[in-house]
């Protein structure tokens, strides 16, 4: 069967995780992967890292994750920077080029996140996250041509009602979160302006504002499955 390269991006409480907690499994199940069939409890095959302050992923490193993700967010501006694209260049190296590789919000988020709440990043700075995306993007074709951009979307008066009501699969995920429901129309916006703009051909949305997990894992599978053949 040929290799999975998934990015999914979108705003907090559109349902990244859930759903990537679900194509993992299917996938699981396409391959004979016992390991994604039976993940533990909130648990998902996505590299689902690379938003302060969850910055660890969680398979294999429970023992420092609590202890990281608080630190995290002492260090300076700068500091984080560095750690964050020390993160994204990572996942860009060929270890990750022949298997699957599942991300959620990877270089993206930064776009998104670093100018809004981390104290870096924005445009005309050094290290601006949205020309860094594109110069990324660029580095994705060239390595990584079978990656499939998803974007998870939900309408922003969804998102606010899940916000308020800790409407989630993962709230422990959600705990910390930097994430402010004042921003939620500027963050949904960016992500589709991220996506749109995006160089990546191989992409499609989904958007969970009315449906369930189930029919947006049935959405997924009909839009994955022709890239795949």
């Amino acid at each position: 069967m040929d290799k999975l390269h998934l990015t999914f991006i979108g705003t907090e409480y559109s349902g990244k995780r859930t759903l990537g907690r679900r194509v993992s499994q299917w996938r699981g199940s396409k391959t004979g992967n016992d390991d994604l069939i039976n993940l533990p409890p909130e648990a998902c095959a996505f590299h689902d890292h690379f938003v302060l302050p969850w910055v660890v992923h969680e398979l294999g490193h429970e023992y420092h994750r609590g202890l990281s993700e608080k630190k995290i967010l002492d260090l300076n501006p700068d500091l984080l920077e560095h750690f964050q694209r020390y993160q994204f260049e990572y996942h860009m190296g060929p270890g990750f080029a022949g298997d699957d590789h599942f991300l959620i919000d990877w270089f993206y988020a930064d776009a998104v996140y670093a100018p809004l709440y981390y104290g870096y990043g924005a445009p005309g700075s050094y290290a601006a996250r949205w020309e860094y995306a594109e110069h990324a993007e660029e580095r994705v074709l060239q390595d990584m041509p079978q990656m499939i951009l998803v974007l998870i979307k939900s309408r922003p008066e969804v998102i606010r009602d899940r916000l308020s009501r800790g409407e989630s699969e993962f709230p422990q995920r959600h705990a910390g979160s930097l994430f402010k429901e004042k921003d939620t129309e500027f963050v949904s916006d960016a992500f589709q302006k991220l996506f749109d703009q995006s160089k990546i051909t191989r992409k499609f949305e989904i958007d969970t504002s009315d449906a369930s997990v189930d029919e947006s894992l049935d959405e997924f599978i009909s839009k994955v499955e022709p890239l795949l053949s």
